[in-house]
């Protein structure tokens, strides 16, 4: 079965990996909640011919951290969007659980 998380809805962005992170936590298999985040959540939104893996022709848009995506302790150490950096003050960054290593959007 193919489904993807989706931020539609949530009051609070920092809750998108965090509640990933909870349905690892329950046993989700963590390269099938990261696929979920990336190419399965572009496919079913219909583009990914264009984002949700790192492919030639794709946007490169990349959240780069410092440890495991699911890990509360986990830093931002680089965002890309569209193949260039932008700076870590510019972009908002969730807290809490996740916030990226590698993540595709």
């Amino acid at each position: 079965m193919t489904f993807g998380f989706a931020s539609a809805g949530l009051s609070d962005p920092k809750d998108f990996v965090r509640n990933a992170s909870k349905a690892v936590k329950a046993g989700l298999a963590e390269n099938a909640a990261i696929r979920a985040l990336t190419l399965d959540a572009a496919m079913i939104a219909g583009v990914g011919d264009r984002l949700g893996s790192i492919e030639k022709g794709k946007a490169a848009n990349l959240v780069v951290t410092d440890g495991d995506l699911f890990d509360e302790k986990t830093k931002i150490t680089r965002v890309f969007v569209d193949g260039r950096p932008v700076a870590l003050d510019a972009a908002p960054a969730p807290s809490g659980r996740g916030r990226g290593r590698g993540g595709v959007q």
